[in-house]
């Protein structure tokens, strides 16, 4: 071999050297690149290097890391936007303490429960929620005494009652899961449950007692003597109507408010309610001596509502009044146009109600005069169905009243012209 072969040779070796040293500073610089971007939080880039040395196989192993840690990301996201979308979605409020007591997460149903704002994180939840109850059911919690639902009431802008239920969370984050439950329309609903088979069972005690009283004198020897049989009768035929018109009206009622009771939404002329309610109590006012008028101007407009509601509420209005009227007073039965709203009046000169009483004349079984009422065969219940039916077509009942001058029941409506233009 000569001289100019070997020079050859080494300079062949150099090159191909230099070249294997390229790419493999190419190759590290690359590797490089790629574990930098991934620290930095950027999980789809990949190296990708060709060939089967050493070099190739550490990129091939941060491709599957890569890939593995971009997979795990992807599945902790989706399940962290499944929680958020959750705790968004729950009408019971959480919140997340530490063993400090600082509030970690919690969620719009909380925030809305009692009013706290973008700022609550952070801060102590004691300090946000001030509450003698809630401190130790917080420290009876953390000290894994009691997990038992507390019912507290939280005073404030926004009063409620809520379930309270505190559980110790497990693992490294320590502190304590909250979940609080509203129950205030519950506890309302209860109240208003127990007061309604109180007053009705009251109710019902006083006619059945008259049916079981003259029945039991009828058959002690009065069915022998014809005019006590008769007066006898009288009683029970009387309060049996009435039992059946307080079951009516609490049927009513109950569909009413369960809202079972589905009212239409059609052009009703009053013109047209108006005088076949009052043909229904003529002849019974005029029996008692009592004036029925109506007062409904030429273009009254109509109204949106459903014409059986409507006949009922008046047919309510109209049949109290004569109850309560005196020989000789006047019901008048009017209309006008305000605002793009229809009013309906209902008026009369009787004895009027005394103001402690008009805040709650629309209340279930409430009565002015309790003994009159009966005496007339009044349920209690009819100025409350009134209610109910006005504002479910959207509606509104008020009173306004002086004792010795009459009362006058006035009911606001929506104009079918102003619905028909709003659709």
């Amino acid at each position: 071999m000569t001289w100019l072969d070997l020079l050859l040779a080494v300079a062949l070796a150099l090159a191909l050297s230099g070249m294997a040293a390229a790419r493999r500073s190419s190759a590290v610089r690359s590797l490089t690149r790629v574990a930098r971007r991934l620290t930095d939080g950027d999980l789809s880039v990949r190296a990708r290097l060709p060939g089967h040395d050493q070099l190739a196989e550490l990129g091939r192993a941060l491709d599957r890391l890569a890939g593995g840690l971009e997979t795990t990301l992807g599945e902790l996201r989706a399940e962290r936007d499944l929680q958020k979308r959750i705790l968004e979605a729950m009408h019971e409020g959480v919140v997340v303490v530490d063993r400090e007591g600082r509030i970690v997460l919690v969620n719009p149903a909380l925030r809305a429960m009692l009013l706290l704002g973008a700022d609550a994180v952070g801060k102590l939840l004691l300090e946000t929620v001030r509450h003698a109850q809630l401190h130790t059911l917080l420290d009876q919690a953390s000290e894994g005494f009691d997990d038992r639902p507390v019912e507290i009431e939280l005073p404030g802008l926004k009063p409620r009652r809520v379930l309270v239920q505190a559980s110790p969370l497990s693992g490294d984050e320590e502190g304590l899961l909250l979940v609080f439950v509203d129950v205030t329309e519950l506890r309302r609903l209860e109240s208003l449950r127990r007061d309604f088979v109180a007053n009705a069972s009251h109710e019902l005690r006083t006619p059945i007692a008259a049916v079981c009283s003259a029945t039991e004198t009828l058959r002690s020897g009065a069915m022998d003597e014809p005019e006590a049989a008769v007066r006898f009768l009288d009683i029970i035929e009387r309060n049996a109507q009435r039992l059946q018109s307080l079951v009516e009206d609490m049927l009513e009622l109950s569909k009413l408010e369960s809202n079972e009771f589905k009212v239409k939404r059609e052009r009703v002329e009053l013109e047209r309610v108006v005088p076949i309610v009052l043909a229904l109590f003529r002849e019974r006012a005029e029996k008692k001596g009592v004036r029925l008028a109506a007062e409904l101007p030429a273009a009254l407009p109509a109204v949106e509502g459903d014409p059986r509601a409507l006949e009922h509420i008046l047919s309510n209005l109209v049949d109290n009044a004569i109850k309560y009227c005196p020989r000789g007073s006047r019901i008048l039965v009017s209309a006008s146009e305000n605002d793009g709203r229809v009013r309906l009046v209902v008026s009369d000169t009787g004895p009027g109600i005394a103001p402690e009483h008009l805040p709650r004349v629309f209340e279930r079984f409430y009565r002015v005069d309790a003994g009159r009422s009966r005496e007339v065969g009044g349920t209690g219940l009819g100025l409350s169905i009134v209610k109910h039916m006005v504002e479910a077509m959207r509606g509104k009942v008020s009173v306004d009243s002086t004792v010795g001058k009459g009362s006058t029941f006035i009911i606001s409506l929506h104009r079918a012209a102003s619905v028909e233009a709003a659709e």
